[in-house]
């Protein structure tokens, strides 16, 4: 009965550490829609954009259940959901993803351009 009583407390406790909460690797900024040289008549402040990297990145990439499909720009294996793109850098086991949030329209939009 000890060694069942083990092994369920054992399996729960890996089962929670599956969901635990991690501190996020990266950078953000707070930007325009357009954040490379943004026009004045647009709002300096309308999109939250994050570029991640590390186990965030990676952790993201592989919760990401598509097919991972060769990145025009970065040469790495890119997974695309709409405008979210996570990328792998099979050479340096490195992984990136960016994307931004439309503030307004609580929106997933494009992170980086090529």
């Amino acid at each position: 009965m000890r060694v069942m009583i083990a092994i369920f407390i054992l399996v729960l406790s890996i089962s929670a550490m599956s969901h635990e909460w991690k501190k996020i690797e990266g950078t953000y900024a707070v930007t325009s829609i357009s954040f490379i040289d943004p026009p004045d008549h647009l709002p300096h402040d309308s999109h939250y954009r994050f570029s991640l990297i590390g186990n965030s990145a990676k952790d993201l990439y592989l919760a990401m259940k598509v097919t991972p499909e060769k990145d025009e720009c970065t040469g790495a294996m890119a997974k695309n959901i709409n405008d979210m793109q996570c990328l792998y850098f099979k050479g340096y086991s490195k992984y990136e993803c960016h994307f931004s949030i439309n503030i307004s329209k609580q929106k997933i939009e494009y992170g980086v351009s090529c």
